[in-house]
Protein backbone atom coordinates (compact mmCIF):
# COMPACT_ATOMS: atom_id res chain seq x y z
CA UNK A 1 0.00 0.00 0.00
CA UNK A 2 2.83 2.71 0.67
CA UNK A 3 4.41 1.56 -2.72
CA UNK A 4 1.05 2.48 -4.26
CA UNK A 5 0.44 5.63 -2.25
CA UNK A 6 4.26 6.56 -3.18
CA UNK A 7 3.40 6.14 -6.94
CA UNK A 8 0.36 8.07 -7.28
CA UNK A 9 1.80 10.73 -5.20
CA UNK A 10 4.92 10.76 -7.61
CA UNK A 11 2.43 10.26 -10.85
CA UNK A 12 0.39 13.33 -9.47
CA UNK A 13 3.72 15.54 -9.36
CA UNK A 14 5.04 14.18 -12.43
CA UNK A 15 1.75 15.06 -14.43
CA UNK A 16 1.66 18.86 -12.49
CA UNK A 17 6.25 19.53 -14.13
CA UNK A 18 4.53 18.52 -17.20
CA UNK A 19 2.01 21.29 -17.09
CA UNK A 20 5.09 23.94 -15.99
CA UNK A 21 7.19 22.08 -18.48
CA UNK A 22 5.17 22.63 -20.72
CA UNK A 23 3.97 26.49 -20.02
CA UNK A 24 7.95 26.87 -20.02
CA UNK A 25 8.68 25.64 -23.31
CA UNK A 26 5.55 27.68 -24.45
CA UNK A 27 6.94 30.65 -23.32
CA UNK A 28 10.74 29.75 -23.88
CA UNK A 29 13.51 29.41 -21.68
CA UNK A 30 15.24 32.04 -23.53
CA UNK A 31 12.95 34.36 -22.02
CA UNK A 32 13.65 33.42 -18.57
CA UNK A 33 17.20 34.29 -19.46
CA UNK A 34 17.15 36.93 -21.22
CA UNK A 35 15.12 38.67 -18.66
CA UNK A 36 17.85 38.11 -15.61
CA UNK A 37 19.32 41.89 -14.45
CA UNK A 38 22.67 40.92 -14.68
CA UNK A 39 25.09 37.89 -15.86
CA UNK A 40 25.14 36.11 -11.99
CA UNK A 41 21.35 36.77 -12.20
CA UNK A 42 21.61 35.06 -15.58
CA UNK A 43 23.75 32.00 -14.16
CA UNK A 44 21.65 31.74 -10.63
CA UNK A 45 18.63 31.18 -13.06
CA UNK A 46 20.33 28.67 -15.51
CA UNK A 47 21.63 27.12 -12.32
CA UNK A 48 18.39 26.66 -10.78
CA UNK A 49 16.42 25.50 -13.60
CA UNK A 50 19.05 23.08 -14.26
CA UNK A 51 18.67 21.97 -10.66
CA UNK A 52 14.84 21.77 -11.22
CA UNK A 53 15.45 19.40 -14.45
CA UNK A 54 17.56 17.19 -12.37
CA UNK A 55 15.13 16.62 -9.38
CA UNK A 56 12.42 16.24 -12.13
CA UNK A 57 14.46 13.73 -13.67
CA UNK A 58 15.09 11.65 -10.01
CA UNK A 59 11.25 12.28 -9.62
CA UNK A 60 10.19 10.40 -12.95
CA UNK A 61 13.34 7.91 -12.33
CA UNK A 62 11.22 6.77 -9.29
CA UNK A 63 8.09 6.97 -10.03
CA UNK A 64 9.27 4.56 -13.30
CA UNK A 65 11.30 1.90 -10.63
CA UNK A 66 8.44 2.04 -8.27
CA UNK A 67 5.51 2.17 -11.04
CA UNK A 68 7.98 -1.30 -12.51
CA UNK A 69 7.89 -2.86 -8.81
CA UNK A 70 4.20 -2.37 -8.23
CA UNK A 71 3.34 -3.85 -10.92
CA UNK A 72 5.52 -7.11 -10.05
CA UNK A 73 3.92 -7.24 -7.04
CA UNK A 74 0.74 -6.94 -8.56
CA UNK A 75 1.93 -9.96 -10.60
CA UNK A 76 3.40 -11.99 -7.47
CA UNK A 77 -0.21 -10.94 -6.21
CA UNK A 78 -2.09 -12.25 -8.64
CA UNK A 79 -0.10 -15.94 -9.18
CA UNK A 80 -0.85 -15.83 -5.04
CA UNK A 81 -4.37 -15.90 -5.18
CA UNK A 82 -4.00 -18.28 -8.56
CA UNK A 83 -2.15 -20.60 -6.23
CA UNK A 84 -4.70 -19.91 -3.35
CA UNK A 85 -7.67 -21.14 -5.76
CA UNK A 86 -5.97 -23.66 -6.93
CA UNK A 87 -5.21 -25.09 -3.71
CA UNK A 88 -8.73 -24.64 -2.12
CA UNK A 89 -9.86 -26.71 -5.49
CA UNK A 90 -7.44 -28.92 -4.03
CA UNK A 91 -9.06 -29.14 -0.74
CA UNK A 92 -12.40 -29.40 -1.40
CA UNK A 93 -11.39 -32.34 -3.64
CA UNK A 94 -9.42 -33.80 -0.92
CA UNK A 95 -12.62 -33.25 1.55
CA UNK A 96 -14.87 -34.69 -0.76
CA UNK A 97 -12.57 -37.86 -1.21
CA UNK A 98 -12.13 -38.20 2.63
CA UNK A 99 -16.45 -37.34 3.35
CA UNK A 100 -16.48 -40.36 0.23
CA UNK A 101 -14.16 -42.96 2.06
CA UNK A 102 -16.08 -41.79 5.87
CA UNK A 103 -19.39 -43.12 3.98
CA UNK A 104 -17.78 -46.11 2.88
CA UNK A 105 -16.04 -46.89 6.25
CA UNK A 106 -19.80 -46.17 7.86
CA UNK A 107 -20.76 -48.55 5.06
CA UNK A 108 -18.22 -51.51 5.64
CA UNK A 109 -18.81 -51.15 9.38
CA UNK A 110 -22.44 -51.42 8.94
CA UNK A 111 -22.06 -54.29 7.03
CA UNK A 112 -19.94 -56.09 9.70
CA UNK A 113 -22.32 -55.53 12.33
CA UNK A 114 -25.42 -56.95 10.10
CA UNK A 115 -22.92 -59.88 8.99
CA UNK A 116 -22.14 -59.96 12.97
CA UNK A 117 -25.44 -60.12 13.86
CA UNK A 118 -26.16 -62.39 11.29
CA UNK A 119 -23.75 -64.64 12.30
CA UNK A 120 -24.84 -64.75 15.62
CA UNK A 121 -28.21 -65.47 15.17
CA UNK A 122 -27.02 -68.16 12.77
CA UNK A 123 -25.46 -69.64 15.81
CA UNK A 124 -28.67 -69.13 18.29
CA UNK A 125 -30.46 -71.28 15.52
CA UNK A 126 -28.44 -74.23 15.14
CA UNK A 127 -28.33 -74.08 18.89
CA UNK A 128 -32.37 -74.08 18.85
CA UNK A 129 -32.00 -76.83 16.12
CA UNK A 130 -29.75 -79.12 18.32
CA UNK A 131 -32.33 -78.87 21.25
CA UNK A 132 -35.13 -79.63 18.90
CA UNK A 133 -33.27 -82.82 17.71
CA UNK A 134 -32.83 -83.84 21.46
CA UNK A 135 -36.43 -83.41 21.83
CA UNK A 136 -37.27 -85.15 19.19
CA UNK A 137 -35.01 -88.32 19.53
CA UNK A 138 -36.42 -88.49 22.95
CA UNK A 139 -40.06 -88.56 21.91
CA UNK A 140 -38.75 -91.28 19.25
CA UNK A 141 -37.46 -93.18 22.38
CA UNK A 142 -40.64 -93.16 23.98
CA UNK A 143 -42.45 -94.91 20.39
CA UNK A 144 -42.75 -98.68 20.30
CA UNK A 145 -41.18 -100.93 18.24
CA UNK A 146 -40.59 -104.52 18.20
CA UNK A 147 -37.19 -105.13 19.06
CA UNK A 148 -37.12 -109.07 17.54
CA UNK A 149 -37.03 -107.12 14.13
CA UNK A 150 -33.77 -104.99 15.00
CA UNK A 151 -32.30 -108.08 16.67
CA UNK A 152 -33.45 -110.26 13.38
CA UNK A 153 -30.74 -107.40 11.45
CA UNK A 154 -28.14 -107.31 13.88
CA UNK A 155 -26.11 -110.00 13.64
CA UNK A 156 -24.53 -108.68 16.71
CA UNK A 157 -24.59 -106.02 19.21
CA UNK A 158 -24.00 -102.42 18.41
CA UNK A 159 -22.07 -102.35 21.28
CA UNK A 160 -19.78 -105.01 19.93
CA UNK A 161 -18.75 -102.47 17.05
CA UNK A 162 -16.82 -99.91 18.91
CA UNK A 163 -14.11 -99.31 16.63
CA UNK A 164 -15.12 -100.95 13.63
CA UNK A 165 -17.75 -98.71 12.14
CA UNK A 166 -16.98 -97.91 8.56
CA UNK A 167 -17.07 -93.93 7.61
CA UNK A 168 -20.78 -93.46 6.73
CA UNK A 169 -19.64 -91.77 3.62
CA UNK A 170 -16.49 -91.09 1.02
CA UNK A 171 -15.01 -87.31 2.19
CA UNK A 172 -12.85 -85.85 5.18
CA UNK A 173 -13.57 -84.87 8.37
CA UNK A 174 -14.21 -80.98 8.62
CA UNK A 175 -15.52 -80.68 11.91
CA UNK A 176 -15.05 -82.73 15.07
CA UNK A 177 -17.66 -83.82 18.21
CA UNK A 178 -17.74 -81.80 21.24
CA UNK A 179 -16.84 -78.35 22.60
CA UNK A 180 -15.72 -76.12 20.67
CA UNK A 181 -14.65 -72.03 20.79
CA UNK A 182 -15.92 -69.72 18.01
CA UNK A 183 -13.25 -67.79 18.79
CA UNK A 184 -14.42 -64.89 16.28
CA UNK A 185 -17.42 -64.45 18.27
CA UNK A 186 -15.93 -65.85 21.87
CA UNK A 187 -18.74 -68.43 21.73
CA UNK A 188 -18.91 -71.64 23.68
CA UNK A 189 -20.84 -74.85 20.97
CA UNK A 190 -21.27 -78.32 21.62
CA UNK A 191 -20.69 -80.26 18.26
CA UNK A 192 -22.96 -83.46 18.74
CA UNK A 193 -21.66 -85.02 15.83
CA UNK A 194 -19.06 -85.00 12.81
CA UNK A 195 -19.47 -83.82 9.83
CA UNK A 196 -17.77 -85.33 6.79
CA UNK A 197 -16.74 -82.87 3.56
CA UNK A 198 -17.80 -84.95 0.60
CA UNK A 199 -18.85 -84.79 -3.11
CA UNK A 200 -22.54 -83.74 -3.62
CA UNK A 201 -24.70 -87.06 -4.62
CA UNK A 202 -22.06 -89.77 -2.61
CA UNK A 203 -23.50 -92.45 -1.35
CA UNK A 204 -24.40 -92.69 2.41
CA UNK A 205 -24.38 -95.73 3.76
CA UNK A 206 -25.59 -97.39 7.17
CA UNK A 207 -23.00 -98.31 9.85
CA UNK A 208 -24.68 -100.97 10.85
CA UNK A 209 -27.76 -103.11 10.18
CA UNK A 210 -31.08 -101.35 11.85
CA UNK A 211 -34.43 -100.11 11.46
CA UNK A 212 -35.41 -96.49 10.32
CA UNK A 213 -37.31 -94.55 13.06
CA UNK A 214 -37.13 -90.92 10.42
CA UNK A 215 -36.45 -89.92 7.64
CA UNK A 216 -37.48 -86.72 6.84
CA UNK A 217 -37.14 -82.80 6.87
CA UNK A 218 -35.76 -81.78 10.21
CA UNK A 219 -34.93 -77.58 10.55
CA UNK A 220 -31.55 -76.78 10.75
CA UNK A 221 -30.62 -80.23 9.36
CA UNK A 222 -31.94 -80.68 6.28
CA UNK A 223 -33.53 -83.96 5.13
CA UNK A 224 -32.29 -86.40 7.85
CA UNK A 225 -32.08 -90.01 8.64
CA UNK A 226 -32.43 -91.34 12.06
CA UNK A 227 -31.56 -95.60 12.27
CA UNK A 228 -32.22 -97.98 15.53
CA UNK A 229 -29.22 -100.04 15.81
CA UNK A 230 -30.73 -101.75 19.16
CA UNK A 231 -29.91 -101.38 22.60
CA UNK A 232 -30.76 -97.80 22.42
CA UNK A 233 -28.41 -96.97 19.96
CA UNK A 234 -28.83 -94.84 17.17
CA UNK A 235 -27.29 -93.12 14.35
CA UNK A 236 -27.95 -89.72 12.35
CA UNK A 237 -27.60 -88.80 8.99
CA UNK A 238 -28.28 -85.37 7.86
CA UNK A 239 -28.42 -82.50 5.09
CA UNK A 240 -28.76 -85.68 2.73
CA UNK A 241 -29.69 -84.44 -0.94
CA UNK A 242 -32.17 -87.84 -1.45
CA UNK A 243 -33.39 -90.34 1.17
CA UNK A 244 -33.88 -93.77 -0.07
CA UNK A 245 -35.37 -94.98 2.74
CA UNK A 246 -38.48 -94.36 4.67
CA UNK A 247 -39.74 -94.86 8.41
CA UNK A 248 -40.21 -97.85 9.62
CA UNK A 249 -37.44 -99.36 6.75
CA UNK A 250 -35.51 -102.25 8.13
CA UNK A 251 -31.60 -101.38 6.46
CA UNK A 252 -28.32 -103.72 6.32
CA UNK A 253 -25.08 -102.41 7.49
CA UNK A 254 -23.11 -101.10 4.44
CA UNK A 255 -26.89 -100.31 2.69
CA UNK A 256 -27.03 -96.87 0.71
CA UNK A 257 -30.13 -94.81 2.45
CA UNK A 258 -29.21 -91.94 0.96
CA UNK A 259 -26.80 -89.05 -0.96
CA UNK A 260 -24.98 -85.84 0.03
CA UNK A 261 -26.29 -83.07 -0.53
CA UNK A 262 -26.29 -79.48 1.45
CA UNK A 263 -29.72 -79.50 2.59
CA UNK A 264 -30.04 -77.16 6.00
CA UNK A 265 -26.59 -76.56 5.14
CA UNK A 266 -24.43 -73.34 5.26
CA UNK A 267 -21.11 -74.78 4.17
CA UNK A 268 -22.29 -76.78 1.43
CA UNK A 269 -22.58 -80.56 0.76
CA UNK A 270 -21.47 -82.61 3.74
CA UNK A 271 -22.64 -85.13 5.82
CA UNK A 272 -23.76 -84.31 9.81
CA UNK A 273 -23.09 -87.92 11.23
CA UNK A 274 -23.98 -88.53 14.99
CA UNK A 275 -24.12 -91.62 17.25
CA UNK A 276 -26.41 -91.79 20.05
CA UNK A 277 -26.98 -93.70 23.04
CA UNK A 278 -30.49 -93.42 25.06
CA UNK A 279 -30.74 -90.42 22.91
CA UNK A 280 -27.31 -88.70 24.37
CA UNK A 281 -24.58 -87.93 21.61
CA UNK A 282 -21.37 -89.84 21.57
CA UNK A 283 -18.20 -89.22 19.94
CA UNK A 284 -18.85 -91.08 16.68
CA UNK A 285 -14.80 -91.30 15.79
CA UNK A 286 -14.16 -93.76 19.14
CA UNK A 287 -17.06 -96.22 16.88
CA UNK A 288 -15.38 -95.64 13.84
CA UNK A 289 -12.19 -97.87 12.53
CA UNK A 290 -8.92 -96.06 11.91
CA UNK A 291 -7.54 -95.49 8.67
Amino acid sequence: MDLKKSVAIHEDYASRRLVALYKLSWLGKIHVLVSAQSIFDLLQRQNTIERILTYDDNIRQNFLNNNARLQDLLAELNQQKSNKLSLESDLKKQMGLMSKNRAQRSKLLADIRNKRTLELATIDILKAAAADLDRTIKSIRSTPYSPKTTKNILSKSFTSLKGLLNMPVKGRIISFFGPFKNKKFNVINFQSGIKIKADRGEPIRSVSGGHVLYASWFKGYGNMIIIDHGESYYTVYAHAEELFTKKGDRVDTGQVVATVGDSGSMIGPNLHFEIRHHGKPIDPLKWIKKG
